[in-house]
């Protein structure tokens, strides 16, 4: 048998770089592929990215963020035996007036009128902004349902208070609807039904506010009434 050739020096380090090269060339159409597919992904709507827990425009808790506080708020209150309340408020005809003004003057709007209803609160009480026009609030530090009147009052006269964007005095109303633990629900999912439940109905029925079930403690009997939906919505 003849001898081998022997493979010089040079020849197999210019072999070592090209096998190299070819597994670099690999791993980097992988995670080609891979990347494209992540991005098809993305376009489709398969995968999205996690929806933030705060709202930009106000600073406040997102819905996301809002049903584990109030699930929170829900064991806290069954812990120590006492009652809560949960208050969804919308902002009548917020997005007509945000369309008409702008978005960024809807976005000051919205602002303004989510400072309001924190200065109505304590520190301690949950705000939190559910939709575009929708606020909600927890309330686990009250002694009598008539507290919670009073809040909602207050919430009311506060929200309309007048305001000016680009030199034109808006003036906003509100509606609210409102659910008790124990007495709506035990469970925060379904204080957020019975809310909105109320909440809707009060806007079938042109009421400003309702509860989700009879109070018998409240200052009146008869519902709030409400203005015609344009009244003095802009002036």
């Amino acid at each position: 048998m003849g001898n081998l050739p022997v493979m010089s020096p040079l020849v197999a380090v210019i072999a070592l770089c090209i096998i190299s090269l070819l597994l670099l060339g690999g791993l980097w159409l992988q995670g080609r592929k891979l990347s494209l597919g992540s991005h098809r992904d993305r376009s489709t709507g398969a995968t999205t990215e996690p929806p933030t827990a705060y709202d930009y425009v106000t600073g406040l808790p997102t819905g996301r963020l809002f049903g584990t506080l109030l699930e929170q708020a829900v064991d806290r209150a069954e812990r120590t035996g006492r009652s809560l309340a949960l208050l969804v408020v919308e902002l009548d005809h917020f997005r007509m007036v945000a369309e008409s003004q702008g978005q960024a003057n809807g976005n000051v709007l919205v602002r303004v009128q989510a400072a309001r209803v924190k200065g109505v609160l304590r520190s301690t009480e949950t705000v939190a902004r559910l939709a575009q026009d929708q606020l909600a609030m927890i309330l686990d530090n009250f002694s009598s349902p008539q507290e919670v009147t009073a809040i909602v009052e207050k919430l009311q006269a506060t929200v309309g208070l007048p305001l000016t964007l680009e030199g034109q005095e808006l003036f906003l109303t509100c509606r609210i609807g409102i659910a008790f633990y124990p007495q709506d629900a035990r469970e925060h999912e379904g204080l957020i039904d019975q809310a909105m439940r109320a909440l809707k109905t009060a806007k079938s029925e042109g009421q400003a506010v309702r509860f989700a079930s009879p109070i018998p403690v409240m200052s009146s009997s008869d519902p709030v009434s409400t203005p015609s939906p344009f009244a003095n919505l802009l002036r």
